[in-house]
């Protein structure tokens, strides 16, 4: 069973694999950071960064496994970073 599988479709799965734990958390990690730059009482900030995070991070892992293109879903998992970070950074005041 397993000699019929082709080596690089073993890559494509651990691509996805480290898209959804390492790409997930990466993006939900900036999203809870970036929360902080709300508007908000910093409690609510915080409970909306920690939830939020939560739900991306699940949302990241879902998707990762659903795409059929691998340059889509590490370009999204970059885009949503890079956003993220400049979020952080400046704040959304």
């Amino acid at each position: 069973m397993l000699l019929n599988v082709l080596p690089s479709s073993y890559w494509l799965l651990i691509l996805r694999i480290l898209a959804a734990t390492l790409g997930g958390y990466i993006v939900a990690a900036l999203f809870s950071v970036a929360a902080l730059g709300l508007p908000l009482d910093t409690m609510m900030s915080l409970r909306i960064g920690m939830m939020g995070s939560f739900i991306i991070w699940a949302g990241v892992a879902t998707w990762s496994f659903i795409t059929p293109s691998l340059i889509r879903l590490w370009g999204a998992i970059g885009l949503a970073a890079c956003g993220l970070l400049v979020v952080a950074n400046y704040g959304i005041h």
